[in-house]
């Protein structure tokens, strides 16, 4: 019997079409075009806006959501944030929308409050990005005001109400789940590994994997601590030696997670001598288009990372046939495997991030076969079409109340390592 097609809702606070996205915004792309193109009805409610509308992006509408009148300047719970007024604002969108399914992330909480009022058949999946604690850690970034402090307490609690309220969690990856249940100290353990994915638009077709004249190592994501964009920094004064005409390019927007919660491309901008200033290229946060050229063009896509989930922007670098250089993090090493697709240093370590970058800069027929065999990891593990098959399991258990065989962190995702 043919099961019928869903109609499913995707909260987020960010969208690639709809100025600045990060991994959250990108997976809800991916996955909400693989999820029409297999025929369900997609939809997306973007929150934070400051004005409520309909736009579209492709086949899938994008509704933007937020708490009328007065909600915004009442105190929490009430009004502001993940609240009571927003809960009820996210009813009322379901509602009138017919959604069988709504999936939001834990981070923010958003849907703390929506099981005291929601439509009586909606189930809602709580999907494990990187939770507020992870990242406040990883960054060394600790509240020092009393305000401060109340607030990253609010959204804890947010978050950690969000994932135990839920019909269903995923992670993106086991090591993600994991951490989030120690660092929210969550008593359930029954979420399903389903990894991000890419859809066919992320691959460049095999001809078309230009690399620009002079090498270019390329760096993608935000300017932030965990992100470890200064290590890159420190590793390519040691590859300048052996190639210096080679362009280190980083793209993403600046953060404060710099000594003392300064600039992060300030403190980067201080390591730099002054012969290596015109080798770096800060391109500031990029839009799909631009983000699709300096892929295309880059050598070698660098992930330096001191914590990662699943990260989406290095999938979309392996879609790309990219030679890839990751630490070694539980989230990197769901993806690459050493020296088969991809090559993995140790984390914290510049001197061996300087030595992979060496190698692959140095040796054109390892760099293709890195490359190509990452586009093939990512086209048979985690294509959008076979990442939506296994999260159309989770929905549909979630939704008739069955359990899946992957309880306790174990993977729904067959394709996954």
């Amino acid at each position: 019997m043919t099961e019928r097609p869903l109609r499913i809702g995707f909260l987020t606070p960010e969208y690639p079409t709809e100025a600045f996205t990060g991994g959250i915004g990108s997976y809800v792309r991916q996955m909400a075009h693989a999820l029409a193109e297999l025929g369900h009805s997609s939809f997306v409610l973007l929150c934070g806006s400051s004005e409520e509308g309909l736009t579209w992006d492709g086949p899938v509408p994008i509704y933007r959501i937020k708490a009328a009148g007065l909600a915004p300047r009442l105190p929490w719970p009430l009004g502001r944030g993940p609240s009571l007024l927003f809960a009820r604002a996210l009813a009322r969108v379901a509602s009138e929308l017919d959604l069988d399914l709504l999936e939001a992330p834990e981070w923010g909480g958003l849907t703390a409050f929506l099981n005291l009022i929601k439509p009586q058949k909606l189930r809602v999946v709580v999907r494990l990005h990187t939770c507020s604690a992870i990242i406040r850690n990883v960054n060394k970034s600790h509240p020092a005001s009393m305000r401060e402090r109340l607030d990253c307490r609010e959204r804890d609690w947010a978050e950690k109400r969000s994932i135990l309220t839920a019909d269903a969690v995923t992670a993106v990856s086991k090591a993600i789940g994991e951490e989030t249940k120690k660092a929210l100290r969550l008593p359930r353990a029954d979420f399903e590994v389903v990894p991000n994915s890419v859809n066919d638009s992320a691959f460049t077709p095999a001809g078309n994997r230009e690399e620009a004249g002079n090498p270019v190592v390329l760096f993608i994501g935000r300017l932030e601590w965990r992100k470890g964009p200064d290590l890159l920094i420190r590793a390519m004064q040691a590859v300048l030696k052996g190639h210096p005409d080679l362009l280190v390019q980083l793209a993403g927007m600046d953060t404060r997670t710099g000594p003392g919660n300064t600039s992060m491309k300030s403190h980067l901008d201080s390591l730099l001598p002054d012969h290596a200033r015109s080798h770096v290229n800060f391109c500031g946060h990029l839009a799909p288009p631009q983000l699709e050229e300096v892929l295309r063009r880059a050598t070698v896509c660098v992930f330096p990372s001191r914590y990662e989930g699943l990260p989406m922007v290095c999938l979309e670098a392996m879609a790309h046939g990219k030679a890839i250089v990751t630490t070694d993090l539980p989230g990197f090493c769901e993806l690459i495997s050493d020296g088969e697709n991809g090559m993995i240093v140790r984390e914290e370590d510049p001197d061996s991030l300087a030595s992979a970058l060496e190698k692959l800069l140095s040796d054109d027929k390892l760099r293709r076969r890195l490359g190509s065999a990452a586009r093939e990891t990512a086209r048979s593990q985690f294509h959008g079409a076979v990442v939506a098959k296994s999260m159309l399991q989770v929905y549909r258990a979630a939704m008739t109340g069955a359990e899946l065989h992957g309880r306790n962190g174990s993977d729904t995702h067959q394709g996954s390592r």
